[in-house]
């Protein structure tokens, strides 16, 4: 007697998951452009972080004022980074470690233009808060630590919505959703069998992203795990958003353009590009509501390491877990095959 129980069909959601991979595999081009914009992004402001603060810079020579605190053991992580330390009264010295209100300034000397990214991260290695300035008063930023967050926010969200609501609202327009309308799968498990093999993609942003981090010293250990629960939680919220956006849309060139509009948004909801006191009050407002924000400014708790965002983390998590309970539920009722369901 033949042996057909190994030949029994599958569950509906393992069957159409598997169909969503094979799809996605075949359509090269789709799954580049789903990573695309966030390689070239993060490619674009590591090369601008370089030509800002590393290239054409001198070797930092630095001098610890007598009248910091911390003196000791920043010496201690700077020796150990191999920069080179001065007397006070030596005149070869560039950088100067003064004390500050709120811990420590970082002085530049603006006509020798020293790197300061390895002197800033000995001195944030002793627990010591910094300000980075030059002696022409300048303030001067580590832009892939200030812009991380970003970076990561538009790597899922070309996840989501370029990779998931467009190929979704196309499925929806030439017809296939309603061919799949016909079988006994329920509109839920399809929404869901789309997530595995895009969560792949997802994991290349957040392995990167942690990599990033870990390698130039930019979060400890603890804050890496921390940091893995809130991208964790950005991918869920921002894959019901998406299928929210997704669940009755029947023009897909029209969400491939709000797709494309996101990650200009998230950038500029981050404060990374435009200062906050420079946008009017009523923006402000308007992008302090925005999920991305809530996502950003978590990721910059552990990333940027903002104690501003750190104090509110709770607050995020809360708004973010909120808001994908509500966008996918949303998401599976309002869901339709075809525009005959309306």
């Amino acid at each position: 007697m033949p042996d057909t129980a190994r030949y029994e069909p599958r569950s509906a959601f393992v069957e159409l998951a598997t169909a969503s991979a094979k799809d996605l595999y075949r359509d090269r081009k789709g799954a580049f452009s789903i990573l695309f914009t966030f390689f070239f992004f993060f490619l674009l402001i590591i090369g601008l972080n370089f030509v800002v603060n590393v290239g054409g810079r001198a070797d930092p020579v630095v001098v610890i004022d007598s009248a910091v605190p911390q003196s000791a053991p920043i010496a201690r992580e700077l020796e150990s980074a191999g920069i080179m330390m001065a007397e006070e009264e030596e005149a070869s010295a560039n950088v100067t470690i003064a004390a500050a209100r709120n811990g420590v300034a970082i002085v530049l000397d603006a006509e020798a233009d020293p790197q300061w990214l390895a002197v800033a991260a000995a001195v944030e290695r002793t627990g010591t808060a910094y300000s980075v300035t030059d002696t022409d008063g300048e303030v001067w930023i580590d832009l892939l630590r200030a812009n991380l967050a970003a970076l990561s926010c538009i790597g899922l969200l070309a996840i989501t919505f370029i990779g998931t609501s467009v190929p979704l609202t196309r499925m929806r327009e030439n017809g296939t959703l309603r061919l799949l309308g016909t079988t006994p799968a329920t509109k839920f498990t399809f929404i869901a069998a789309l997530t595995p093999s895009r969560l792949i993609f997802a994991l290349f942003v957040i392995v990167t992203i942690h990599a990033t981090s870990m390698i130039l010293g930019y979060s400890q250990l603890w804050q890496l795990f921390r940091l893995l629960f809130t991208m964790l939680l950005g991918v869920a919220m921002f894959f019901a958003l998406a299928y929210l956006l997704a669940s009755r849309t029947r023009r897909a060139e029209t969400v491939n353009n709000l797709a494309a509009v996101l990650p200009v948004m998230a950038i500029f909801a981050s404060g990374s590009v435009l200062p906050s006191h420079l946008i009017p009050e009523p923006v402000t407002w308007v992008l302090n509501c925005l999920p991305t924000t809530w996502y950003m400014r978590a990721a910059a708790a552990d990333l940027a390491g903002d104690t501003t965002s750190a104090g509110l983390l709770f607050l995020y998590w809360g708004l973010m877990l909120v808001t994908t309970l509500a966008a996918g539920i949303l998401a599976a009722r309002l869901f339709v095959w075809d525009d005959r369901e309306r």
